[in-house]
């Protein structure tokens, strides 16, 4: 990947790296040192080169944002790159089925906004014994207008990682919005519970800024916020 990561930037282009199991969040689903050494070469190129990053695995909606100096220095200012992990049409565990689009940058491949749709798996049984009808999917939400209320932010700007972690730091400000993004994170299941404490609040904050094993293991409260299955 690096060598790929290398040519890319010599030919000045720019990079989407797709993957499957992500490498953050709240740290347990991969292992330590690829992490870490994944998180390396993120920090090695970008932004000029990666422009963004998807998983998918968690069949879960969430985010994790890569930081300069492997993430020594959490801020804006030092915030290079995002990873998206992608709602899934499969339902797996308490989970509805969803699916995302994305508005991508035509020149920087950046992503300008995302839009995301969801069907009501406790619905589902009305379907069954018949062939016409399939399920129906039902938009849920623009990451833009859900988390971009109070951030001041060009409308024609790409929501890239320093966006993503100025909306960790509007979590901090109105914790309601973690309550917001839980929901989302199970595309908005009847069987997904709510997130209002303290250290369910801070972990979920913490998990965002966590795109390693290693920084995901310095979280408070641990990994048990993780998922919402």
């Amino acid at each position: 990947m690096a060598d790929e990561l290398q040519a890319s930037e010599d030919a000045g282009q720019r990079v989407w790296i797709i993957g499957h199991v992500p490498p953050g969040w709240n740290g347990n689903q991969a292992l330590p040192n690829p992490t870490n050494l994944f998180y390396q070469i993120v920090d090695r190129y970008s932004p000029h080169v990666i422009a963004e990053i998807f998983f998918g695995h968690t069949h879960e909606d969430e985010f994790s944002i890569y930081y300069a100096n492997n993430g020594t220095n959490i801020s804006a200012t030092s915030a290079l790159t995002t990873a998206w992990t992608a709602p899934s049409l499969t339902p797996l565990s308490n989970l509805n089925s969803g699916f995302r689009a994305y508005d991508v940058d035509p020149v920087t491949f950046n992503i300008v906004d995302s839009f995301t749709w969801f069907s009501n798996i406790s619905a589902a049984p009305v379907l069954d014994n018949q062939t016409t009808y399939g399920p129906t999917y039902t938009f849920e939400y623009s990451a833009r207008e859900a988390y971009g209320a109070n951030i001041s932010w060009p409308t024609d700007a790409p929501i890239n990682a320093t966006w993503w972690h100025l909306v960790t730091e509007q979590w901090q400000i109105n914790p309601s919005l973690v309550g917001k993004f839980t929901v989302y994170e199970g595309k908005s299941s009847v069987k997904t519970t709510n997130c209002t404490s303290t250290a369910c609040v801070e972990s979920k904050i913490c998990y965002a800024r966590s795109a390693s094993v290693p920084i995901a293991g310095l979280c408070p409260y641990g990994s048990t916020y993780g998922s919402v299955q």
